[in-house]
């Protein structure tokens, strides 16, 4: 009995029984041509005829072929339980296949047409993956589940008269999708191990207890899909920590600590965003019982209240005690500016003019890109270290209106961006470095100590923020933005400087304001 009709015993490489064949190269050629063919969709064969029971299995192949189409996806193995199967006792293996036209599981003919053109409503046959390699099954080959390219390389190899080597020689490669073709040996002894063999092709029917068996092992596949589906949490790609850069390190320390100690005492409070809610937010409280109470105290304009003052010395809605505190407080705050920039690494190298020049330029910006924690834009209350608080419309009575609602919004996008007080202090610094607002005699030394400042900005910022590009956009935003609010503020220090002859007592806020 051949290979095709079955035999008594499982034959293997060798076995004398086995018909000539080509050389092996020949051989190869062979199977790379069938893998090939095998790997297209089993539809694109058209055949010319359907083969009947009794013909030879080289037609029943070409049955497998034309008849077939299987989905590998364990989400695809569950079809229609109600299909008819068509065993075939004789032939080599058990073909799944479905006509609409077929009235009995005993009938082994069909027709070509109902063979390759499927109702729509046909359904995929319910079938494991291929034992051998893992990919889609075509049907009951040999005795087992295997894919069309599996059951033609155990046919050929049934007829091999030459053995297989293994490309490793230790028997050991992996057969798998897509590394089926690599070791012919070792395919071939997987196709033992999951037994098939040629007597199988004797068990004749793709009985009710198989297909019982596939249907159990199709659904566990498709639980346990599911099952991982559910468990599988996506992992965020974390972006590779920034290396770490010694020189900006201690740079970024030491211009924190030099803020720290210009702040002295203050610093508690100036960090202290709670501690800062509760003084604006009692002031807030007392303003409006105030108003309530006693109406609005602005109705004097800035003439009329001068005019009044210098006639009676009285104070009447507390204007000059505010410009006085606030001359007292800024220059207090002047000297701490001084003593800050004498610590910034190369300001001390400039020359004096050029320090001067820098430091009266740049006092807006300095002092507003750290005060405005101080300032409450939802109670439109102003504080200050030493906790002493005024409303907006009080600041109104000496300052612009319009210049203090523009201070007041741009301190609200200051808040929103929430910078590190690091962050604050290498902000200040580059604020200071500006060469372009005053005439200098070394601007190329300080353009050094800014681009410094900047690349040390950037630094930290990549350190302290994941998206760190568009964060470091916004901080040059607002660089760019508070221009407009320093040549606004330079002139309105020139009005106050005529309007309250107070400052005069105060040398060196106007030396300050003079630029």
């Amino acid at each position: 009995m051949d290979a095709e009709s079955g035999g008594s015993a499982l034959s293997s490489p060798s076995d004398a029984t086995m018909s000539n064949e080509a050389s092996p190269q020949a051989s190869k050629i062979q199977d790379i041509k069938e893998e090939v063919m095998y790997s297209f969709e089993y539809g694109n064969f058209k055949p010319s005829h359907f083969p009947s029971c009794s013909e030879p299995e080289e037609n029943m192949d070409f049955v497998s072929q034309s008849s077939l189409k299987v989905d590998p996806s364990p989400k695809n193995f569950l079809g229609d339980q109600d299909r008819m199967i068509g065993p075939c006792s004789s032939s080599t293996d058990v073909v799944i296949a479905t006509s609409p036209n077929s009235s009995s599981m005993d009938s082994c003919q069909a027709s070509p047409d109902s063979a390759m053109q499927r109702s729509p409503s046909s359904s995929v046959p319910l079938l494991p993956p291929c034992r051998v390699c893992g990919e889609r099954a075509s049907g009951f080959h040999y005795g087992v589940n295997t894919c069309e390219a599996c059951k033609g390389f155990f046919r050929r190899s049934l007829r091999r008269q030459t053995e297989y080597k293994c490309v490793k020689s230790d028997k050991s490669c992996v057969i798998a999708p897509g590394k089926r073709n690599g070791c012919p040996l070792c395919r071939y002894n997987k196709c033992l191990s999951v037994g098939m063999s040629k007597e199988a092709i004797k068990t004749g029917r793709y009985t009710h207890q198989k297909r019982t068996q596939d249907i159990r092992e199709i659904k566990r596949l498709q639980n346990q899909v599911e099952i991982k589906q559910e468990v599988a949490i996506p992992v965020e790609k974390t972006p590779p920590p920034p290396v770490v850069n010694e020189e900006f390190e201690k740079l970024a320390d030491y211009i924190h600590d030099a803020q720290k100690t210009m702040y002295g005492p203050a610093l508690a409070f100036w960090t202290n965003s709670k501690a800062i809610l509760k003084v604006t937010s009692d002031y807030a409280e007392a303003f409006k019982l105030k108003s309530e109470m006693f109406g609005g105290m602005n109705n004097l304009s800035k003439e009329e209240y001068l005019n009044f003052y210098q006639q009676t010395g009285i104070d009447v809605d507390n204007r000059m005690s505010l410009v006085s505190n606030f001359a007292n407080t800024m220059e207090r705050n002047i000297t701490k500016f001084v003593a800050f920039t004498k610590m910034i690494p190369g300001f001390n190298a400039l020359p004096l003019e050029d320090q001067a020049s820098l430091v009266k330029s740049s006092r807006f910006e300095f002092w507003i890109f750290g005060f405005w924690k101080f300032i409450d834009v939802e109670r439109s209350v102003l504080t200050g270290p030493a906790m002493r608080c005024y409303h907006s419309s009080e600041l109104c009575n000496v300052w612009d209106k319009d210049f203090v609602a523009a201070l007041f919004n741009f301190a609200q996008t200051l808040h929103a961006l929430q910078m590190t007080d690091m962050e604050i202090s290498l902000v200040r610094c580059i604020c200071l470095t500006y060469t372009d607002r005053c005439e200098l005699k070394s601007p190329e030394k300080v353009e050094e100590i800014q681009l410094k400042m900047i690349m040390c900005l950037k630094y930290v910022v990549e350190k302290n923020h994941a998206n760190s590009e568009h964060f470091l956009s916004r901080i040059l935003d607002r660089l760019a933005a508070v221009r407009n609010l320093t040549d606004w503020s330079q002139k309105i220090a020139q009005e106050v400087k005529l309007d309250w002859p107070i400052l005069q007592k105060h040398p060196l806020l106007l030396e300050m304001m003079s630029m």
